[in-house]
């Protein structure tokens, strides 16, 4: 196998590059979380503030301001859009990729950084934040900067790591907040407990490290917080402290959601998640070095770096009432070097596997492509469930046989393995994912564009006039990219009558409202003439949204 960095460099940015940048902006922006996003960042840019982030013209509070500030840059070199909008995810995926691939370089060799990076590429939930225009992306990248420099800083005894990983902690903090510092030194505190090496902490780098990261990281958050008047500690409040203890916005689930969580969006590479953990556990425990092969102690601490980050991810955020699949976003680059060190070490031959473990493995790859085929055919209406509230997209059905990459390459694989060709199994699992997830995020995720309301609402009722004096509402309808697209603020109706009176005032009006709403609630109830401008079928409403004006 070819170990030269670039060219493995060139194969990570080939795989990336196929599985993000396809119609990276074909799709009109998703609500809730990008339409805020990028409305955010047009609003600073048009008042001209890189410190007080706005959406809809007032104070959001909801995330700091990292993302806005990726988001300002793109914007300003390619122009305001979705393409522009979604580019730092996509370049910070890459970037953590490639950190993935040199952390599991350094851990173990250069085929495990290869495949790791690979891995983690084709990860559903990975490749999912690295198309969006959310923080989750540049989170990912910092968190995973922040513990690549630990390892590295420490990984001979040296204590450079204090100030690199500071610097590297501090970005994170002002992508997400305190979980920028807390997770990274939760999983760095345990590691250093399992060793029995917390003495490593009493240095006085530690507190010049403090000391930097509160430089990089504090500035901001003190001059948004004065120029709001405090109101900006209400991030501190609602969105850390509250969110770990209460379920905000319905978003709750038992204490083992993560574990099925990372399952089901680690897929299709979850096959080979518990024979991974299974490894990883036994390679971090000393007493079985002989069973393992006598592992160096250096791939002993590395599996209990792994170990400490994943499962760290997983506890804190078990723990917390919020439960959402991106919370646990950044466990994912350890997941990956723990599933990619697992199939290195079974291909060479080093480790001795359960005879059923690989077969139950390669019926998996069969039975995620087999549930994708059904889903995909449920989703389109090919076979009908008539499921309370389903949503019906009848596009998606053309795209059932993309499963069936997946079950052919369980074919392959079963092959392969009856004829004990490992290396060939690994590949032709790898291609496959590559290939399924490629086409699953750049065509197949797209069928669902046409029936996203907001943006062709916006086009066919002539709401975008950015040089006219008009006005937009809405009655039970608050997708935010409704704001980015008309570039205007959208005023909150909070019952019918304040609509109708909304409706009736001389200035040109428009009311964004769902036809169930306003059939049940204004129709010829409105005093003053209207008329519907624009009619869409919304897939986040499971019905029709109307544009109705004044005019």
């Amino acid at each position: 196998m070819v170990q030269s960095r670039f060219a493995h460099y060139l194969l990570l940015a080939l795989v990336m590059a196929l599985v993000t940048l396809p119609n990276l902006g074909a799709s009109s922006l998703w609500d809730v979380d990008e339409g805020v996003n990028a409305g955010c960042t047009r609003e600073m840019m048009e008042s001209g503030t890189w410190v007080v982030p706005t959406f809809n013209g007032e104070l959001r509070t909801a995330k700091p301001v990292m993302l806005y500030w990726l988001q300002r840059v793109s914007f300003n070199l390619f122009g305001v859009g979705e393409w522009a909008a979604r580019l730092p995810a996509v370049l910070l995926g890459l970037g953590t990729v490639l950190l993935t691939y040199e952390l599991a370089r350094r851990m173990f060799d250069a085929a495990t950084g290869l495949l790791a990076g690979i891995v983690l590429a084709t990860a559903i939930e990975f490749c999912k934040l690295s198309h969006a225009a959310t923080p989750d992306a540049p989170l990912i990248f910092f968190i995973t900067l922040t513990l690549y420099l630990f390892w590295v800083g420490h990984e001979h005894g040296g204590r450079t790591w204090f100030y690199t990983a500071a610097v590297a902690s501090g970005l994170a903090t002002l992508t997400k907040g305190p979980v920028g510092l807390a997770m990274p030194g939760l999983i760095v505190f345990v590691y250093f407990l399992w060793n029995r090496e917390l003495k490593r902490f009493l240095d006085i780098r530690l507190i010049r490290g403090i000391l930097l990261w509160v430089l990089v990281a504090v500035p901001w958050y003190a001059v948004v917080i004065a120029e709001t008047r405090g109101a900006y500690l209400a991030f501190f409040r609602n969105e850390n402290a509250g969110r770990f203890l209460n379920a905000m916005e319905g978003h709750r689930g038992p204490v083992v959601y993560y574990v099925g969580a990372l399952f089901a969006f680690f897929a299709p590479w979850c096959v080979f998640l518990g024979g991974a953990i299974w490894f990883a556990v036994r390679s971090a425990t000393p007493r079985t070095l002989s069973s393992v092969g006598g592992l160096p102690m250096q791939d002993v601490r590395a599996n209990r770096f792994l170990l400490c980050w994943a499962g760290a991810y997983l506890i804190f955020f078990s723990l917390a009432a919020t439960k959402l699949p991106n919370y646990i976003g950044p466990l994912y680059p350890a997941v990956a070097i723990l599933t990619a060190r697992f199939l290195v070490r079974w291909r060479t031959a080093e480790i001795t596997l359960p005879k059923w473990v690989m077969p139950a493995a390669t019926i998996g790859v069969g039975v995620v492509g087999t549930v994708f085929v059904a889903a995909l055919l449920v989703g389109g209406g090919a076979i009908p469930l008539n499921l309370k509230g389903q949503r019906i997209v009848p596009g998606l059905a053309k795209w059932a046989p993309v499963g069936g990459v997946l079950i052919v390459a369980a074919g392959l694989m079963a092959w392969f393995l009856a004829k004990g060709q490992r290396l060939q199994f690994v590949r032709t699992v790898t291609a496959a994912t590559v290939l399924f997830i490629g086409t699953l995020a750049a065509f197949v995720v797209n069928e669902l564009d046409p029936y996203k309301a907001p943006k062709s609402l916006v086009a066919e009722s002539g709401t975008h006039q950015p040089d006219r004096e008009i006005r937009l509402a809405s009655l039970d309808y608050t997708q935010p990219s409704v704001t980015f697209y008309a570039e205007r603020k959208v005023e909150r109706m909070q019952s019918a009558l304040e609509a109708s009176t909304f409706l009736a005032m001389p200035l040109p009006a428009y009311l964004f409202v769902p036809a169930n709403v306003w059939d049940e609630q204004l129709a010829g109830k409105v005093a003053s003439p209207y008329r519907v401008v624009a009619r869409r079928f919304d897939f986040y409403r499971n019905g029709d949204v109307l544009v109705v004006t004044n005019q």
